[in-house]
Formats: structure tokens, sequence, C-alpha cells
């Protein structure tokens, strides 16, 4: 009876911890996902900054802020994953 009771508590924490380790898993792999798309994103803004043309000068200051704007939010996502593998 106590053995039962010992491996039931035992059963009870080691699901508990893979429950765990499962939902870290699973944020860094959407962290890393969502980094990957922001580098995709980063390459096409950087692909339209060098084919802009003399003509198009309107077009550069607004590609500068995005680009300002993708790199604020790829260091916010650095911060989230330092902060999840602690």
């Amino acid at each position: 009876m106590a053995f039962d009771l010992l491996t039931f508590i035992v059963g009870v924490a080691a699901g508990a911890l893979v429950g765990a380790l499962a939902g870290i898993l699973h944020s860094l792999e959407r962290t890393a996902d969502l980094q990957e798309q922001l580098r995709k994103v980063k390459r096409e803004v950087a692909e339209m900054q060098t084919n802009s043309s003399g003509n198009e000068n309107s077009r550069k200051p607004k590609l500068d802020k995005i680009d300002r704007d993708l790199e604020e939010i790829h260091e916010e996502i650095r911060r989230m994953y330092k902060r999840t593998t602690r």
C-alpha cells in the first residue's frame, strides 16, 4: 500500500515535470519560428532598400523606419529567448 502511494506520487511529479518541460519547449519553438519569420521580412526590406532607385526617395524613409521597427522587434525576441532559457 505504501509502495503504491509512493509510486503514484512519483508518477504525478514526473508527469508535471514532463508537462512543464513540454511547455517550455513549445514556447521556445514559437519564439524561434517568430524569429525566423522576422529574418525573412528583414531580408525582404533590405532587398527593397537596395532595389529602390534615386527617384523613389519618398520610399527610403519609410523603409528605414520599417527596418528600425523590425530591429526593435528582433531585440525583444532575443530578450524573450534569453528569459526562457534561464
